[in-house]
C-alpha cells in the first residue's frame, strides 16, 4: 500500500518468480495464476486502500500475462531495483497485447531469406558495440557484451525489445557500411526474431528499419553521430588486431 504500494507487490511477485520458477521449475503459466490467486485480497479496511490494491494487482496481472518474455528476461539478470520497476511499467505501458499471431508471409521474390549476418567480431569488439547501445539506449533493459554477441551472432531463442527502432538501424546500418554485418541486416533481425517491437511482441519488419533509418538521416543527430563513431572504433579494433597477428 502507499506510494511505493505497486513497487512493493512487483518486488513481492520478482522474489516469488526466483523462488518458483528459477529455483524450482515451476511453468511460469502457474507461477503467475498463483500469485495473482495469492494477493487478490488487501489487509486494508478503507475502500480507497483495497480500490488501490486491486489497481495495483490489475497492472501486475498485465505485466505477467502480457509482457511475459520482457519481464522474465529482467528477471533473469539477478537482481530488481526500482529502476527496473519503472523500465517494466513503461514498457507495460506502451505495450498492446496482438490480438493474433499469424506469421508473416516471405516477400515476393525472398525465398532464400539470409538468416546470418556473417559477422566475425570477437566478444572484446562486442564491448563498445554494447557500450553504444546503452548509451543511447536503443534497447529497453541494459546490454551486455555477451548480450550482443548473442545478437550479431543470432543465438537461438534470443531477443531484445526496441526502444529507438532509429537508431537500432544507425547501428546496423553502420555495421553494414564497415562490412562488419552483411547488407541484408534487416532480413536476418526479422528471420531470425531477435529484435521484437514493444508494442506488438512481435518482430519488427524490414521496412519499418528502412523507412526510420531513412528519416533518422534526413536530419543531424548527435546519438547517431556517436553510433558511428563507436561502429568505427570497433572496425578499427579488428584492424589493430589483424597487424598484432601478422
Amino acid at each position: 500500500m502507499g506510494k511505493d504500494g505497486l513497487y512493493n507487490l512487483a518486488r513481492a511477485a520478482y522474489r516469488q518468480y526466483v523462488d518458483e520458477v528459477v529455483t524450482k521449475g515451476k511453468p511460469y503459466r502457474r507461477f503467475t495464476e498463483d500469485f495473482l490467486n495469492g494477493h487478490t485480497y488487501s489487509i486494508c479496511t478503507c475502500f480507497q486502500g483495497r480500490n488501490e490494491h486491486k489497481k495495483n494487482l490489475g497492472i501486475i496481472k498485465g505485466i505477467l500475462r502480457n509482457c511475459q518474455g520482457f519481464t522474465e528476461e529482467l528477471w533473469r539478470k539477478g537482481s530488481f531495483e526500482k529502476d527496473d520497476f519503472m523500465a517494466m511499467q513503461d514498457f507495460y505501458d506502451a505495450t498492446d497485447v496482438p490480438l493474433h499471431n499469424t506469421p508473416q508471409p516471405p516477400a515476393p521474390g525472398d525465398s532464400a531469406v539470409q538468416t546470418t549476418f556473417e559477422c566475425y567480431l570477437n566478444k572484446e569488439q562486442m564491448s563498445p558495440i554494447a557500450e553504444c547501445a546503452n548509451e543511447a539506449h536503443l534497447f529497453y533493459t541494459h546490454v551486455s557484451a555477451d548480450d550482443m554477441y548473442s545478437l550479431l551472432h543470432c543465438r537461438t531463442n534470443f531477443h531484445l525489445y526496441a526502444n529507438r527502432i532509429n537508431l537500432i538501424a544507425k547501428l546496423f546500418d553502420c555495421l553494414s557500411y564497415h562490412r562488419l554485418v552483411c547488407h541484408k541486416w534487416q532480413s536476418v533481425l526479422h528471420a531470425n526474431k531477435l529484435i521484437l517491437s514493444c508494442k506488438t511482441g512481435e518482430a519488427i519488419s524490414p521496412s519499418s528499419y528502412s523507412s526510420a533509418l531513412s528519416k533518422l538521416n534526413k536530419r543531424e543527430d548527435q546519438a547517431a553521430e556517436y553510433i558511428g563513431m563507436m561502429v568505427k572504433r570497433v572496425k578499427e579494433m579488428g584492424r589493430t588486431d589483424g597487424n598484432e597477428n601478422k
